[in-house]
């Protein structure tokens, strides 16, 4: 069975919630689903896995959220290349328009750089991550193994 590792940091509990969705797909798609808090991640671990899902709310000016600063800036693409990547974050495009779901983009970008491969559009929830839920689960079943 393929192994997809996702990959999570919550401060209010929004992407905590949104995670389990996630997860719910790709399950229902055929992976074997392994979830973890990026503050319980060892970075080098992401390479027994076929799949990673990085789930990450934008902060401040378009920040990401402080868990995730460390791992940013540990990825490589020793570890990255050819890895199957998909990023996910909930944000709110009327209090914060011109930053909306940054952290999703620097995510897919330090992928790309890395030499993964983007196997979906970053999921960008605006508002409600109860609301998204249905749409949550669609885009990671997409994501097949």
């Amino acid at each position: 069975m393929s192994k997809a590792i996702l990959i999570y940091g919550s401060t209010t509990g929004n992407t905590e919630q949104l995670k389990d969705f996630v997860e719910s797909g790709l399950k229902s798609a055929g992976w074997d689903v392994t979830v973890k808090n990026v503050k319980d991640v060892d970075i080098n671990e992401v390479k027994d896995y076929d799949l990673v899902v990085l789930g990450c709310p934008t902060w401040g000016d378009g920040e990401l959220q402080e868990d995730f600063i460390d791992f940013y800036e540990n990825m490589t693409e020793d570890i990255f290349k050819d890895k199957k990547a998909a990023v996910f974050g909930p944000g709110d495009s009327e209090l914060y328009p011109d930053t909306f779901c940054e952290a999703v983009n620097m995510l897919e970008s330090k992928l790309n750089e890395c030499g993964a491969k983007i196997v979906a559009d970053g999921l960008m929830v605006d508002g409600s991550v109860e609301a998204a839920a249905g749409e949550a689960e669609e885009w990671s079943a997409s994501i097949k193994p």
